[in-house]
């Protein structure tokens, strides 16, 4: 009995799946490496996290922190991560019940990335992801913030990817 009580309790306390906005990109394996990049990102909280997943989608060959060298890529990063909890009445409302009744909890993440060569824009990109997710008293709601910078991140380097494809000359075939 007790084990059924200790399960249903941590059920109800933990929380519920969060939805994005933005599919989850697909990155074509076995691609060569892109050149490397470095990545300046506006924001303080956000931006080291969006570099590391920069890296794991192993798209471009290295990731570099700061500005680039002459002749070197640079991505300029404007990242506005905005979360939004529930009003205070709700927060009431959902305390009085012990926590029973859930509270919306928002993300919304606007990603404007800018690929620089010597001074001149190459490209431009925007990407936009709200994440929206019911959590009880000890949900948290961190693994979903870090899926939606992720998110934004890799369809970035799926793009850039794509774009490199793009721009190669197309091979005769044999």
């Amino acid at each position: 009995m007790k084990k059924i009580l200790f399960l249903s309790a941590s059920l109800l306390l933990a929380g519920c799946a969060g939805t994005q906005t933005l599919p989850d990109p697909r990155i074509e394996a076995g691609q060569d490496y892109l050149p490397p990049i470095a990545v300046m990102v506006d924001s303080l909280e956000h931006g080291t996290e969006l570099r590391n997943y920069l890296r794991e989608s192993g798209v471009f060959s290295k990731v570099e922190n700061g500005p680039a060298g002459e002749g070197q890529t640079q991505v300029m990063v404007k990242l506005d991560a905005q979360r939004k909890v529930a009003p205070a009445p709700l927060l009431f409302l959902s305390a009085a019940t012990l926590f029973l009744l859930p509270l919306q909890s928002d993300l919304d993440t606007k990603a404007n990335f800018t690929v620089m060569r010597d001074g001149k824009v190459l490209k431009r990109y925007h990407y936009e992801n709200y994440m929206a997710k019911y959590a009880w008293l000890l949900d948290l709601g961190i693994p979903e913030r870090e899926e939606n910078i992720r998110r934004v991140a890799r369809a970035f380097a799926r793009d850039m990817q794509a774009a490199n494809q793009a721009s190669k000359p197309l091979e005769a075939q044999r």
